[in-house]
């Protein structure tokens, strides 16, 4: 897969899909045997990703996971993106399970490991948080002054989804396993903003880096 075009330019609709490793797991919702596929893909300006696809024959089921692949960075890197019109949202993202989401002008802020990792769209990647905060809170619909409020929340993040309101996107990840799509690469791009920082303490103990014997 060209990872240097969009994940739906035509270019990767020729993807050879015959390379990837197949083996043998057991299903986690009916525990019958199915087959994980899985490859190693390569974005340019960024790093390798470890593409890993279940299948279950008996129940159904199906599920996509995508790892960041490589060592550790001795480094972290905080990534904000101003997302100024609509075409902005078809920037493509990898976000890994190691990083914080905010969103500043909804107060909007994600802690490391919700929604795990995923390869998605500036879009796809709001969509998919406001999915998640509509199924872990199936009771938000009340008529309660806190329910109106959280009502009103999911409200401004789906209108930032549709592209009707401006906002800044920032990924902040002590491992530097995040990625936004530079259309201007090799060149820096005008609308996102890297920082790279020292990692602190409490990063490298929540990562279990301190406990590390080396």
């Amino acid at each position: 897969m060209d990872f240097g075009k969009p994940i739906d330019d035509e270019a990767n609709n020729g993807v050879d899909k015959e390379e990837a490793i197949s083996f043998k797991d057991m299903c986690y919702a009916c525990t019958a045997e199915g087959e994980v596929k899985m490859c190693v893909a390569t974005i340019p300006y960024f790093k390798e990703i470890i593409i890993m696809c279940f299948k279950c024959d008996a129940c159904g089921n199906k599920s996509t996971e995508i790892k960041q692949g490589g060592g550790m960075s001795e480094k972290a890197t905080k990534m904000t993106f101003a997302v100024t019109e609509e075409v902005d949202l078809n920037r493509d993202v990898f976000k890994s399970d190691t990083a914080l989401l905010c969103i500043p002008e909804i107060d909007l802020e994600l802690m490391p490991g919700t929604l795990g990792s995923m390869y998605t769209t500036v879009e796809g990647l709001l969509v998919k948080t406001l999915e998640h905060l509509q199924e872990a809170n199936p009771f938000g619909a009340g008529d309660s002054a806190t329910n109106a409020k959280f009502i009103e929340f999911l409200e401004k993040l789906a209108e930032l989804s549709q592209g009707k309101k401006p906002f800044t996107l920032i990924l902040d990840d002590p491992l530097s396993n995040c990625f936004i799509y530079n259309e201007f690469a090799p060149k820096d791009d005008p609308k996102c903003q890297i920082e790279i920082y020292e990692r602190t303490e409490e990063q490298n103990d929540d990562l279990g880096i301190n406990d590390m014997n080396v």
